[in-house]
C-alpha cells in the first residue's frame, strides 16, 4: 500500500548507460585458478613448486624446473548448485557443463652446462581462472508488492510549471520517441518504457487540469476514498536466472634454470572474459477479477553479455637453499581490460479482455575500461625424498585499487567517480592461503590433497548473508604414472557455499520480499600428460 503524495519530484534521465558497478569490477577482478588435475588437487599451492603446467599460471619460474618437454590436456566437468528460500518456498537448481581447465606445452632446451644457465624453456599455457557459471530460481505469492508497482513508483511524479513539464512524462516513455533511445534513456528506464507501451502503466491525474500526475501499475488498485494505491490481490511470482562464461588466461612463458639453485620466469598473459546473464521474471494474478485493470500477467526478460580482453605480466622466482626446501615469490602487474556490455529487455503483458502485448527494447551496447589490481605471492615447499611433499602459499591483492573508466572514444568526463569512490572505500586487501600435499605410493600412484582460503574483499559487511563471505576450496586427487613419459591424473575440488541476500525489484514501500540464495561449485578434471 502507498499513500498518494502531493510532493512532486523532478527526475533526471541520465544520458547513456553507465550501469557498470563496483560489484561488477570485483567480480571480474577476482581469480580462482583451476589448472591441471595435479595443481587443482593440491590447492594450486605452486608458488614454490614447478614441473606442472597448471603451476605456470601461479609462478612462471615453474617452467625452469622442467627437465624435458611436456604437453598436457585437462578436460573437466563443472557443476554449480543453488538453494533458494523465497516467500516461504524452497527451490534448488544444478547446472553442469563440460569445460577445459588447462592445456599447454613446455619446450625445454638444455645448454649442456652444469653451472650457470643449465636450461631455458618456452611455454604456452591456457588456463581457466574464473568460472561464472551459476543458476537460480525463486517463486512465491505476495499481496504486498509487485515489479510493475516498483517500476511505476520509480518514475516519480510529473507536473507542469510555467508551461514546462518536469519529471518523466508519458510522452517521453513512448518507445519511438527517439530515433536512438539509448542516447537519451538509461538502461534502467527501459522496463518502464516497455511497461508503458505494453499498457501495464497508466497516468493517475492528481488535479482536474491534468497538469499533475503519477503513474499507477496494472497490478495496483486506486482507492479514491482513502486516497491510497494498493496491490489488487495475490500475485504469483516466478524468477529464473542463468549465468555462464569465464575468465580465461593464455600465457606466453619464458623460464630458466641457473645452477639448479635459481629458477626464474616471466609470463605475458592475455585474458579473454565472457559472461552472459539471462533473467526471466513473471508475476501472475491469482484472480484477475480483483484487479481494476483486469491484469492477468506480466513477464520481463533481461539479457546481458559482457565480453572483452586484457593483458598483464607476471614475474617469478624459485630458489633451493638446500636439498628438499624450495622458496618462491611472484609479482603480477595490474591487468588492463577493455570490456563491452550488450543488453536488451522483452516484456509481455496479458489482460482479462483477451488482449496481449509484447514489447522489445533495442540492443544497447557500451565499451569501458577496467584495471584489476596487482598481486604478489610467496611460498615454501619441502620434499621428503621420493615419499612426497608439502607446499604453502600466501597471496595478497588489494581490491581497493580496482578502477573503472570510460573508453577513449567517449567523453573524458570522470563518469565512474562514484563507482571508484565506492571501490576505494568498500574494498580492502584480500589474503589468500593455499596449502597442498602429495604422497607417493610406489612408483605408479600418488595421493593429493589441498585447501584454499580467500578472505573477504569487502569490509564492513554481514558476511553471513552478503555474498562476500570468505571462500574456502577443498580438493583431492590421485595420480597414475603408467610409464616414464605418460601420466594420468584425476582432481576434484569443491567451493564452499556462500549465501546471498536478494530482492527481485526495488524496495519501494518497505514490504518487498527478500530471499536467500546459497551457491557453490564442484569440479572434476582429468589431465593427460606426455613427456618428450
Amino acid at each position: 500500500m502507498k499513500k498518494i503524495a502531493t510532493l512532486f519530484l523532478s527526475l533526471t534521465v541520465t544520458a547513456g548507460l553507465f550501469a557498470q558497478t563496483a560489484e561488477d569490477a570485483l567480480n571480474f577482478s577476482q581469480e580462482y585458478y583451476e589448472g591441471t588435475a595435479r595443481s587443482m588437487a593440491m590447492g594450486n599451492a605452486f608458488t614454490a613448486l614447478g614441473g606442472d603446467l597448471g603451476g605456470l599460471a601461479i609462478n612462471p619460474a615453474g617452467s625452469g624446473v622442467f627437465q624435458c618437454s611436456q604437453f598436457s590436456f585437462t578436460p573437466g566437468l563443472t557443476t554449480s548448485r543453488s538453494s533458494v528460500g523465497y516467500l516461504g518456498n524452497s527451490s534448488s537448481t544444478k547446472n553442469s557443463a563440460l569445460t577445459i581447465s588447462n592445456v599447454g606445452t613446455v619446450l625445454t632446451f638444455n645448454t649442456g652446462n652444469y653451472t650457470g644457465l643449465v636450461n631455458y624453456n618456452f611455454g604456452f599455457v591456457y588456463n581457466k581462472k574464473n568460472n561464472f557459471r551459476s543458476s537460480m530460481k525463486a517463486s512465491g505469492t505476495t499481496s504486498n508488492t509487485s515489479m510493475l508497482s516498483a517500476i511505476a513508483n520509480g518514475l516519480g511524479d510529473v507536473y507542469k510549471q510555467n508551461g514546462q513539464w518536469y519529471g518523466i512524462t508519458k510522452e517521453s516513455l513512448e518507445k519511438d520517441a527517439s530515433p536512438n533511445p539509448y542516447e537519451y534513456y538509461s538502461a534502467d528506464l527501459w522496463p518502464a518504457i516497455l511497461a508503458w507501451n505494453a499498457y501495464a502503466l497508466a497516468p493517475l491525474y492528481l488535479n482536474p487540469e491534468e497538469t499533475e500526475y503519477m503513474y499507477i501499475a496494472s497490478t495496483e488498485n486506486y482507492d479514491g476514498d482513502a486516497n491510497e494505491i494498493r496491490i489488487g490481490g495475490p500475485l504469483n511470482q516466478n524468477f529464473n536466472r542463468k549465468t555462464r562464461g569465464s575468465n580465461e588466461e593464455f600465457a606466453l612463458n619464458f623460464g630458466g634454470n641457473i645452477s639448479d639453485f635459481l629458477y626464474f620466469g616471466v609470463n605475458f598473459n592475455m585474458h579473454t572474459l565472457s559472461q552472459t546473464t539471462e533473467e526471466y521474471y513473471e508475476e501472475k494474478a491469482a484472480n484477475s477479477s480483483q484487479f481494476q485493470d483486469g491484469f492477468v500477467s506480466m513477464d520481463n526478460s533481461y539479457w546481458l553479455r559482457t565480453t572483452g580482453s586484457g593483458i598483464n605480466f607476471k614475474f617469478g622466482a624459485i630458489v633451493t637453499p638446500f636439498a628438499g626446501l624450495r622458496l618462491g615469490a611472484t609479482v603480477t602487474t595490474p591487468t588492463w581490460y577493455t570490456l563491452t556490455d550488450e543488453w536488451d529487455y522483452t516484456m509481455n503483458t496479458a489482460f482479462d479482455n483477451g488482449h496481449t502485448y509484447t514489447q522489445y527494447s533495442p540492443t544497447g551496447t557500451y565499451t569501458y575500461k577496467l584495471t584489476a589490481p596487482m598481486r604478489w605471492s610467496v611460498g615454501a615447499a619441502y620434499t621428503f625424498w621420493d615419499l612426497g611433499l608439502v607446499s604453502v602459499d600466501y597471496e595478497q591483492v588489494n581490491y581497493a585499487n580496482t578502477k573503472l573508466r570510460e573508453d577513449r572514444e567517449y567523453s573524458s568526463n570522470n563518469i565512474y567517480s562514484y563507482e571508484n569512490q565506492q571501490i576505494a572505500s568498500t574494498f580492502n586487501n584480500s589474503h589468500i592461503l593455499r596449502v597442498g600435499a602429495e604422497v607417493r605410493i610406489g612408483e605408479l600412484f600418488s595421493l593429493r590433497g589441498g585447501y584454499q582460503y580467500y578472505s573477504p574483499a569487502v569490509k564492513g559487511k554481514d558476511y553471513s548473508v552478503s555474498g562476500y563471505a570468505p571462500v574456502k576450496v577443498y580438493s583431492a586427487g590421485i595420480g597414475f604414472n603408467p610409464s616414464p613419459i605418460i601420466s594420468i591424473d584425476l582432481g576434484w575440488n569443491r567451493t564452499s557455499s556462500t549465501t546471498n541476500q536478494f530482492m527481485l525489484y526495488d524496495d519501494y514501500n518497505g514490504l518487498t520480499p527478500e530471499g536467500l540464495n546459497s551457491t557453490g561449485l564442484n569440479r572434476v578434471v582429468c589431465t593427460f600428460a606426455l613427456k618428450f
